[in-house]
Order: structure tokens, then sequence, then C-alpha cells
């Protein structure tokens, strides 16, 4: 039996969204205010391969894909059911050629180097999970390389951490609540 779906549509520095989700996974009925603050601050390269990380049903990736279609996105997560949702996601915005959904903890499954990473991190899953993060995206990211990820009150331990292995660790705004931290691979 199929579980119950929910459609959230939105739309984000003119970029319509019309995503698929379910009952289990974050913020599941509609855009939750971390993620937009994320995406409307986004920094995105010109060109080159990106990841998504604990994807969800994909808003952040998917909507990178769209704004950028030089750029080839991968979308992480642990959870079979977020990966579900995403993988129904990039099918209804034809997104195959250049999207990829992989069922990884964190970045452990990504097996290329990365431009740039996206998080929106659960910081529920405390400093364990932050550290991980921080070890991994620094081995999957290419020279120059950055993260950028949003934090709601979890932002100075996230700089704590991530400035033990990032030699640039900034918060480059803070607005609702929400810190948007950037930390670049020299």
């Amino acid at each position: 039996m199929e579980k119950m779906m929910f459609v959230i549509t939105d739309v984000v520095n003119g970029v319509p969204l019309s995503l698929v989700s379910f009952p289990g996974l974050f913020s599941k009925k509609r855009l939750d205010t971390g993620t937009r603050v994320l995406l409307e601050n986004l920094i995105l390269p010109d060109s080159g391969t990106i990841a998504d990380v604990g994807c969800g049903y994909g808003p952040i990736g998917i909507y990178i894909a769209l704004s950028n279609p030089k750029l080839k996105v991968f979308m992480l997560d642990v959870n079979p059911l977020a990966v579900k949702a995403t993988t129904l996601n990039v099918e209804r915005y034809s997104l195959m050629d250049r999207v990829r959904v992989v069922k990884s903890n964190l970045l452990s499954e990504l097996n290329e180097k990365v431009v740039a990473i996206y998080s929106n991190p659960p910081l529920s899953k405390g400093l364990d999970t932050l550290t991980a993060l921080a070890e991994q995206s620094v081995e999957k990211l290419e020279r120059k390389g950055f993260v950028q990820m949003v934090l709601y009150k979890g932002e100075n331990n996230a700089i704590k951490t991530f400035k033990n292995y990032f030699p640039t660790v900034d918060i480059i705004k803070n607005t609702k609540g929400y810190s948007i931290v950037l930390a670049v691979n020299d």
C-alpha cells in the first residue's frame, strides 16, 4: 500500500518548486524556514559537481539543478523514504541526466570530488554528526571548494567543529534566527 503523499509548492528567488513528500520526512508539508534562508542565500559555482547532504525530499538539490543547468548534482540521504521522495522529485523535473540520488550516511557513498556541498544538517543528531560532516567534506571537496550550510541556534558548535578541518569558516548571513555558515577548503 502506497503511503500518503504531500505536494509542497513554493517559489524561491523566482524558481517554482513543486515537490512530493511523505509522512516521516523533515518538514513534510512545507518548505522549512532554514532551507528557504539557505536557498535565498546560495553561492552557486558556475560549473562542476555539487552535493546536497541530508537531502530529505530534495528541495536544495533540485533548486540548485533548476538554477544552474551546468551543475551535476548528487543528492544524499541515509533515509530510504527520503531517497524515494527525492527520486520521484528528480523524475518530476526530468533531471535524471545530471542529478543522482544516493542512499548515503552523509558523504560516505559519494565516490567523486565536488566543488560545493550544501546542507541543512540535523543538529538534533549531535556533535558527532557535525564532526563527521566536516571530516568527510574536507575529503570530498576539490581545492577551493566550500561547504554552505544553514543552522538554527547551533552555529557556534558548527563553526568550532568545522574550524578543526577548514582554514576559513564564517557566518555570511544571520536572519530569522538562522545562520548561513560557509567553510572554504584552501
